[in-house]
C-alpha cells in the first residue's frame, strides 16, 4: 500500500476570502520559484535592500529600521513588544477585539504591568476614552492601539489616538496588520513610533515575512534598554547589523519569501499606493451593499468599517460552519468564521489585496444566495449581486 506522502502534492485551488491569507497573484508565485541565494550574497542585500526600499514608501516613512521580520504578523506583534518594553515598565493596551487582547497577552509576558482600557466589540477605540485612562496612569512607556481589528472589521483612528498617547510622553505602538496596504497608513505624519503588519493580506504575498518600522525615538528606546531583549530571535539591535550596511549575520533569512514579497511590492508600485486603497473600498462597498441586499447586518460601527475585512451578522436558525463548508466544498470559495465575542455569531469576509476584486464579490454574493435558500433563509435571487453592482458602479459619486 502507497502513502499518501509519496504522491505527488496537488494543491487546489480556491479563492480565499477569509481573514488571511489572500490569494497570491501569479507573479509572486513566479518569482518564489527563482534559484535560492545565500542569505549573505552580495547580489541578495540587493533584493533586501529593494525591499526596504518600497516598504517605505507603504509606511510612508524615512525611518531606517523598516524591515521585514522573518515570521507571520505575531511575530511582529512579539518583536515589537520585547524590544520596547521591559520588566516593570507600565504599558497601556487598548482592546476592542481579539487582536488587542493578544497584544496585551505579549506585554504582559515581556513583565510589563499592563494596564488595559476595553471598548465593545465592533467599535473603535475613543480618543476622548483614551485621554482619560491616560491620566491615571503616570510614568506610562507605551500604548499599544490595532488600528485594523481583524476579528470585528473596525478601523480606529489612529492619527487622533496617538497624538492623544504623545500627550503623554508615550510611545504608540501600532498593529496594522490588516490596514497596510488597504486603508491610509502614513507612518510619519501621524507620528506612530512603532507600526508593524503582515505579507498575506493586503500586501499580496503568502504568509511568512511581517514588515515592521520604528522610529529614530523608538529605536533610542531600544538602545538604551537596561535589560536584554528576552528574545534572541526578534532582537533588533542584531536584526538592524543585518539589515544594514554590516550585513552580520543573524539568522538565515528566508530566501524565497522576500523575492515573493519584493514582487508583491512591485505590483503595488504598478498599480499606485492609493489606487490599491481606493480599489479596496470599491469592492468593500460592493460587498456591504450585497449582504445588506441579503437582508444580513453588518457589526462593525459605521463610519468605522474596515474595507480589507468586513463582518457580517450570522441569520438566524443559519448555522455558521454547515454555510462555510458548503461554500469551501461546493464553490472553492474559503470565508472565516467569528473570534472570541463573535464566535458562532460572525462570518469574516476578506478583500485583500489580489483577493480584493470585483469578480470574487459576484462569485461570494452569488453562492450564497444559493446556500441560504437551501438552508431556509429565502432571499430573491440576484438582488445582492444587483445590489453590489450598483455599488461599485456609483462608488465615489
Amino acid at each position: 500500500m502507497t502513502s499518501s506522502y509519496m504522491n505527488e502534492m496537488q494543491t487546489p485551488q480556491k479563492v480565499l476570502l477569509g481573514p488571511g491569507p489572500s490569494s497570491v497573484h501569479p507573479r509572486v508565485l513566479q518569482a518564489m520559484s527563482m534559484p535560492v541565494m545565500g542569505h549573505l550574497d552580495p547580489a541578495f542585500f540587493q533584493v533586501m535592500d529593494d525591499v526596504c526600499e518600497m516598504l517605505r514608501l507603504v509606511f510612508h516613512t524615512s525611518n531606517k529600521m523598516t524591515v521585514p521580520i522573518s515570521s507571520t504578523g505575531t511575530g511582529a506583534m512579539e518583536t515589537a513588544c520585547t524590544n520596547i518594553i521591559e520588566p516593570g515598565d507600565t504599558v497601556l493596551i487598548c482592546r476592542n477585539g481579539y487582536f488587542g487582547i493578544r497584544l496585551g497577552d505579549i506585554a504582559e509576558r515581556c513583565g510589563a504591568t499592563v494596564h488595559l482600557m476595553d471598548t465593545p466589540w465592533g467599535h473603535p477605540v475613543d480618543p476622548q476614552m483614551l485621554r482619560d485612562e491616560i491620566k491615571k496612569l503616570p510614568a506610562l512607556k507605551a500604548v499599544g492601539v490595532v488600528h485594523a481589528e481583524t476579528s470585528t472589521g473596525v478601523l480606529s483612528s489612529v492619527k487622533e489616538l496617538v497624538e492623544v498617547i504623545h500627550e503623554a510622553g508615550a510611545l504608540a505602538i501600532v498593529d496594522a496588520v490588516t490596514s497596510l496596504g488597504g486603508h491610509e497608513v502614513r507612518m510619519d505624519d501621524w507620528g506612530l513610533d512603532v507600526c508593524y503588519s503582515a505579507t498575506q493580506k493586503c500586501l499580496g504575498a503568502p504568509p511568512g515575512l511581517a514588515p515592521i518600522s520604528l522610529s529614530d525615538a523608538a529605536m533610542d528606546v531600544v538602545a538604551k534598554r537596561k535589560s536584554k531583549v528576552q528574545s534572541f530571535y526578534f532582537n533588533l539591535k542584531d536584526l538592524e547589523s543585518y539589515w544594514n550596511q554590516t550585513r552580520a549575520y543573524h539568522h538565515t533569512s528566508p530566501i524565497n519569501m522576500t523575492y515573493a514579497l519584493r514582487e508583491a511590492l512591485r505590483m503595488m508600485m504598478e498599480e499606485g499606493i492609493d489606487k490599491r486603497i481606493e480599489r479596496h473600498a470599491r469592492v468593500a462597498a460592493g460587498l456591504r451593499a450585497g449582504v445588506e441586499a441579503l437582508g444580513m447586518d453588518l457589526l462593525a460601527e459605521e463610519g468605522a468599517r474596515l474595507n480589507p475585512l468586513t463582518t457580517v451578522s450570522i441569520p438566524e436558525g443559519i448555522e455558521d460552519g454547515k454555510v462555510r463548508r458548503a461554500l469551501l466544498n461546493d464553490y472553492d470559495i474559503e470565508i472565516g468564521g467569528g473570534l472570541g465575542e463573535f464566535a458562532g455569531k460572525a462570518w469574516r469576509i476578506g478583500l485583500m489585496g489580489e483577493s480584493a476584486r470585483e469578480r470574487n464579490v459576484f462569485a461570494l454574493l452569488s453562492a450564497l444566495e444559493t446556500l441560504l435558500n437551501k438552508e431556509g433563509y429565502e432571499v430573491a435571487y440576484g438582488a445582492s449581486l444587483s445590489a453590489a453592482q450598483k455599488a461599485i458602479a456609483t462608488y465615489g459619486e
